[in-house]
């Protein structure tokens, strides 16, 4: 908590989940080490290039990789924290996206990552570095047809409302990262004669009601294990200005403009203070602003001068 703390931003962060197809988990299962990668770097190389492409910048990401679902099914997907703006390649400018309910339009993210995931796999399936656990993907012409199945499947990218500020986003990094697939506090039974475990899990198709699920044990261990991480998988990874390369001098280069530009923001006169504004809706005199909030989500204290725009 105490290193991210240092990297955090005071802009909105927003939260995309990457999710890949049910159709793709046997593939990823035989492959994890291949795979798990890919997952990551497709996922985040599709974000920064919306980044370049829209705010003409680059984003900083944390992705964090998770494969279970509530009821220790296999589920592989990725949540990605991403700053709210961007900043220029040049290094000295901030740039907002124009609107704060979402980052990028999800589906458009959802296509170019599907795109580059199954260009990813196609390469490695021609390098034959995967291991083929169905033989109905042996041959050149069965692999051609599954891969096009996947590419005219809708792939699901669930973005969720942005962080309520950079503190939520900190509560989110120490806590919900370092989960393992199901903790202890979820068991609510074992019952050795019957040589069952029974744990709670969370409904989401109806109302997100705690339920329990009873498995045999052999079961439990056989789900469980579906989540044991390749030896030294990095689960956590950052990029773009939070890349370990390139996180020191980056965040340091976006506090000093976010400072700066809130400086310039509340410097105003007192002949400026007394200046009155006209309700855009009733039409009386007399608005004085005191504050607004950026498109980055910076809170402006202001010295109650006139702003060239309608605060209403």
């Amino acid at each position: 908590m105490d290193k991210q703390l240092q990297s955090l931003l005071p802009v909105t962060y927003y939260h995309c989940v990457f999710t890949l197809p049910p159709e793709l988990n046997a593939l990823v299962l035989a492959n994890p080490h291949r795979l798990y990668p890919l997952l990551f770097d497709c996922a985040a190389q599709s974000l920064l290039a919306f980044g370049r492409n829209r705010l003409r910048g680059d984003l900083g990401i944390t992705a964090v990789l998770h494969t279970w679902g509530q009821k220790l099914d296999f589920h592989p997907h990725l949540h990605c924290i991403v700053t709210g703006g961007a900043l220029s390649l040049d290094g000295k400018r901030w740039r907002s996206p124009k609107q704060r309910k979402f980052l990028f339009p999800v589906r458009a993210v959802a296509a170019l990552f599907r795109g580059k995931f199954l260009a990813g796999v196609g390469q490695l399936l021609d390098e034959q570095a995967l291991h083929l656990s169905d033989p109905a993907l042996q041959t050149p012409a069965a692999r051609a047809r599954w891969l096009g199945l996947l590419y005219r499947k809708a792939w699901v990218l669930y973005a969720k409302r942005p962080f309520g500020g950079p503190q939520q986003v900190l509560g989110y990094l120490a806590n919900y990262t370092h989960r393992v697939a199901l903790s202890n506090r979820r068991i609510l039974a074992v019952d050795a004669s019957q040589q069952t475990v029974t744990f709670a899990y969370r409904d989401y198709r109806h109302g997100s009601q705690l339920k329990p699920l009873t498995l045999s044990g052999l079961e439990f261990i056989r789900r469980f294990s579906l989540h044991i991480l390749p030896a030294g998988l990095v689960r956590i990874r950052h990029y773009g200005i939070l890349g370990n390369n390139r996180r020191k001098r980056a965040i340091e280069a976006v506090r000093a403009i976010l400072k700066h530009r809130g400086r310039v923001v509340a410097v105003s006169s007192q002949s400026e203070a007394d200046a009155s504004m006209r309700c855009p809706s009733c039409g009386k005199a007399g608005l004085r602003l005191v504050a607004f909030t950026d498109a980055a989500g910076v809170l402006h204290l202001i010295a109650a001068r006139p702003m060239p725009f309608d605060s209403s």
